[in-house]
């Protein structure tokens, strides 16, 4: 299994592709904004739960599952586009 330097950190590495560093974080936003929508809907179903409270926008269970499947498709996609833009230090190594 090949090492890392000890002095190297893949946080430091300079960006390669400008472009794909962008995208990635506008998937990352997309993807915090579509999670903090799941987990609102979580604590507000919780919250009519324990307190009786009714709220006329709770999404149902499918439409929840769903907003967590995309929310995990655009992290995924942010992971990808940002090891797009920093590049690997291994691409040409075949190991």
């Amino acid at each position: 299994m090949p090492q890392r330097p000890s002095g190297s950190s893949g946080a430091t590495k300079p960006l390669g592709d400008r472009q794909s560093a962008r995208r990635a974080r506008l998937l990352m936003t997309v993807c915090a904004l579509l999670f903090g929508l799941f987990c609102l809907n979580v604590l507000l179903g919780k919250a009519r739960i324990l307190f009786g409270l009714q709220f006329g926008f709770l999404l149902s269970g499918v439409a929840e599952f769903l907003l967590l499947l995309l929310s995990a498709l655009f992290f995924t996609l942010a992971a990808l586009a940002r090891e797009k833009a920093v590049g690997s230090r291994d691409a040409g190594s075949g190991s």
